[in-house]
């Protein structure tokens, strides 16, 4: 599967079309959440809450960090 351009989150119809799946996003797909600065997509719970990565600071080694622990969560590792 190929990752999309950048989406809007903040965009009610690409929220819902992302939650009901119509929108199918990679972890790891990268995405706007209403700035200019890209976001990494982590997944949707089962609850319909859309996990994102959002940029930390001016240091993307701690963005990375964070990005990589909320995978591990969810996976379970």
């Amino acid at each position: 599967m190929k990752f999309l351009p950048a989406l809007n989150l903040w965009d009610h119809a690409t929220q819902q079309a992302v939650i009901s799946g119509q929108i199918k996003l990679q972890t790891g797909q990268w995405v706007r959440c209403g700035s200019d600065r890209l976001s990494r997509f982590v997944m949707v719970t089962d609850y319909g809450s859309l996990w994102v990565v959002h940029p930390e600071g001016s240091k993307p080694s701690v963005t990375q960090e964070r990005f990589s622990d909320l995978v591990k969560t969810w996976k379970g590792k």
